[in-house]
């Protein structure tokens, strides 16, 4: 180890970064490194190199307490939190999904423009400051704003009551299937009125963005919400996959494909009804409570 090396693994860095709440280890080193002008990647190899665990390097350099680094980054603790830790951790995202974090709450929060977090599946708006950070942003410069399509936020507190009524793990699932689902609509015939009415108001309200990714997904999440509505019922969940779907299909009809009645072996709805195939992950995306020993 370089006398360097010993210096910063000896005491605090001399500029400090904030926490951010549920920011990745990679993230939070980086900006660390950028805030000490260290070469990339220069603490990450001290890491790796030190027989001590992260959490107390990560201390020492940046003179927090291990308790408030764990509150903001759950991952750097323990794999089975004591009972106490884990009632303040529940809800929390697990890593699962990371995703770039509201460039204007970072900002605010003194944390610099780019801040990577780990997600949960709901997590697809900043409510406060009406942006899209969900599917189709790889960083923060694909976020946009969504005023100029009020659904999206309407589909979102729906999103978040479906979770409240039939539980993190149900929804979760339901909304990766009604997604596959509707993108697959979108890839073979580019979705339905509604869709494309929302895409146009948010291409002309950004055009910087009419090409991007994320203004197709966020134009399509009105419509995944609603299937997702159907999917994650247990009770309309039943009727999909029994020998009389009809009323499940005019439910879809009405709430998702205004009016048209999806058909043939070929479309992914069906498929799904026929095969009731499920997605790899199992699960909550989130920190559940700890059960009774």
């Amino acid at each position: 180890m370089t006398p360097r090396a010993k210096m910063i693994a000896a005491r605090p860095l001399p500029r400090p970064i904030r926490v951010y709440k549920d920011e990745t280890t990679p993230s939070f080193i980086r900006r660390l490194e950028t805030a000490n002008s260290l070469e990339p990647r220069q603490l990450r190899t001290l890491l790796k190199s030190s027989r001590r665990p992260w959490i107390d390097s990560l201390a020492a350099w940046t003179d927090y307490d291990p308790a408030v680094l764990i509150l903001a980054m759950p991952q750097l603790g323990q794999h089975d939190p004591a009972p106490s830790l884990r009632r303040k951790l529940t809800g929390r995202p697990i890593r699962t999904t990371h995703t770039a974090a509201c460039h204007r709450c970072a900002l605010a929060r003194g944390a610099g423009r780019y801040v990577d977090v780990y997600s949960t599946h709901e997590h697809v708006i900043c409510p406060r400051h009406g942006l899209w950070i969900g599917d189709g942003v790889t960083g923060f410069s694909d976020q946009f704003s969504i005023h100029a399509g009020p659904e999206i936020t309407a589909a979102w507190h729906h999103h978040k009551n479906l979770i409240t009524r039939h539980g993190r793990s149900g929804v979760r699932k339901a909304f990766h299937i009604a997604s596959v689902i509707n993108w697959r609509w979108y890839d073979q015939f580019q979705h339905f009125t509604a869709t494309t009415e929302i895409y146009d108001e948010l291409a002309a309200d950004q055009p910087g963005h009419s090409n991007s990714q994320a203004v197709v997904a966020a134009s399509l999440y009105p419509a995944i919400v609603a299937l997702t509505a159907a999917i994650s019922s247990p009770h309309w969940a039943e009727i999909a996959h029994s020998h009389r779907p009809d009323r499940f299909l005019d439910r879809i009809s009405i709430e998702v494909t205004e009016g048209w009645s999806p058909s043939g072996a070929l479309d992914p709805l069906r498929h799904w009804m026929a095969t009731d195939w499920l997605p790899g992950f199992r699960g909550s995306d989130a920190i559940r409570p700890s059960t009774p020993r």
